[in-house]
């Protein structure tokens, strides 16, 4: 190996000059094809750009002329874990650990939250017994805990992790155990840790706030205030309820949400407007982040503040939305909409989501009853399609552009069946009758089994057993159609 060609190589990765760190890493193989430095290195750079094929090619190069290299094999099982191949991703992560890269705890919170979650646990609960001192161990032993409906046991784990190291994962996890024990009160104020500097880009939210002081609950009276909306679709739709009550203060209350958000949330109470972007002169007294509106406004319980409906559908639409659901559809036939999957970067999405051919079986032989339109957004592919259609369910996600059409959409069907994405959120804020499957893995829809949800009082939830999976759910969730 030449280590200066490799230094080089090394240097222009760093730079962002990636075609020359190809280059010198190309020129390293050329002269020697049993480089695993250079192997794994292109691997990584494969990964970076996309190229996610080609990096697991190279990294079992690298393992083919050295298996006991342990980068390649680390990055390998990341690799592959990203890829959603869970069981070889696995196996790798065992070969890791055992080469001494000590990364029990990444491997178990994988599992967790490739829906594995009691298996996360027996590597966690091991790791922690074997190294008790590991802070970042009991916050992983935690979220497994939480993910399997067992917020108190998460709790302790959060606590011990937070003895270790009182860090602001530590504090927000701990937060998130709290809000699914109604313990609101507690869990606001360690919930402010979700945006500390000090967490990684990766964990933390981030504001591009502008020049103006974080509102920390001080008087408002004759002020303006910018509201600034974070995290996923559905967290800006269900705290968007907490505005009215900021607005009663006598402030203005402008709100700064992601674009496609923009048009629906200009009907919640209490906004003056509703930007889906800074403004070039902000012109503002204060700032706040949207999900710390309950610790300053007092309105402690998450759930039960502002009750649903308290969105609305723009009229226009939703004629034009009833017109050609009155096409597809009798008069005698139940509208049906029905979303089975999430985006895929949640970190829950395989514990929230259903598989297509569940959805199939749910709905085989209720045409004649009912009519179910698909309301999944996002690319998909043709004989996915066409199995929808094969089965009687009208695709209608292609036709969706922001929310303001999917809110007229839903406005116009008599009932929504949902797993837990933004659009059971919209439902609900809209005070549509909503069938929720869910993992019990967010404290926001209340605790695993309840029968009724106090957060949106049109939501029927449908709960996955931790053990059976999601068979139980669909079997209820089955009866009831039919009965209806």
């Amino acid at each position: 190996m030449n280590p200066s060609l490799l230094q080089a190589a090394i240097q222009a990765e760093a730079a962002g000059d990636l075609g020359s760190a190809v280059a010198h890493y190309s020129a390293l193989l050329a002269a020697d094809p049993a480089c695993v430095e250079a192997l794994n290195n292109l691997g990584a750079l494969a990964f970076r750009v996309g190229n996610k094929e080609d990096a697991l090619s190279f990294y079992r190069q690298a393992l083919a002329v050295r298996p006991d290299f342990l980068p390649a094999r680390i990055n390998l099982a990341r690799a592959l874990a990203s890829l959603e191949q869970i069981d070889e991703a696995g196996s790798h992560y065992v070969e890791a650990n055992r080469l001494g890269a000590e990364l029990e705890g990444e491997y178990a919170q994988m599992l967790v939250s490739k829906g594995q979650p009691a298996a996360g646990q027996a590597i966690a609960q091991e790791a922690c017994i074997a190294q008790p001192g590991k802070a970042e161990l009991w916050l992983t032993l935690g979220n497994a805990r939480l993910f399997q409906q067992s917020p108190e046991e998460a709790e302790l784990c959060y606590r011990k992790a937070q003895s270790l190291a009182n860090t602001p994962r530590a504090r927000s996890n701990l937060a998130l155990a709290l809000l699914a024990q109604s313990r609101f009160a507690e869990a606001w104020p360690l919930y402010e840790s979700r945006y500390d500097p000090a967490l990684s880009a990766t964990d933390a939210v981030r504001f591009q706030a502008p020049p103006c002081p974080q509102w920390q609950g001080e008087s408002l009276t004759g002020q303006r205030i910018l509201v600034m909306g974070e995290q996923g679709f559905g967290d800006q739709i269900h705290f968007a309820r907490f505005i009215q009550y900021l607005a009663k203060q006598g402030v203005e209350v402008d709100l700064l949400c992601k674009p496609v958000l923009a048009g629906l949330l200009a009907s919640a109470p209490g906004v003056h407007a509703c930007m889906g972007a800074l403004p070039v002169v902000p012109t503002y007294d204060f700032w706040t982040p949207l999900l710390s509106l309950p610790l300053h406004l007092g309105c402690m319980d998450g759930r039960a503040c502002g009750q649903a409906p308290y969105l609305s559908a723009d009229t226009g639409k939703r004629e034009h939305w009833r017109n050609l659901l009155g096409g597809w559809a009798t008069s005698s036939q139940r509208k049906i909409g029905l979303v089975w999957s999430g985006a895929t970067g949640n970190s829950v999405d395989a514990l929230r989501s259903i598989r297509l051919d569940d959805v199939l079986t749910l709905v085989q032989g209720l045409g004649e009853r009912h009519r179910f339109f698909s309301l999944q957004v996002g690319e998909q592919a043709k004989d996915v399609l066409d199995q929808q259609r094969q089965a009687g369910i009208i695709p209608l996600g292609n036709k969706l552009h922001d929310f303001t059409d999917t809110a007229a959409l839903v406005a116009e069907l008599d009932l929504v069946i949902a797993v837990d994405t933004a659009l059971a959120h919209l439902a609900g804020a809209l005070g549509k009758p909503t069938w929720l499957l869910l993992p019990g893995t967010d404290w926001r829809w209340g605790r695993a089994g309840s029968a009724t949800c106090t957060l949106y009082p049109g939501v029927r939830p449908f709960w996955r057993d931790p053990v059976l999976g999601w068979a139980p759910a669909l079997q209820q969730l089955r009866h009831a159609l039919e009965a209806g």
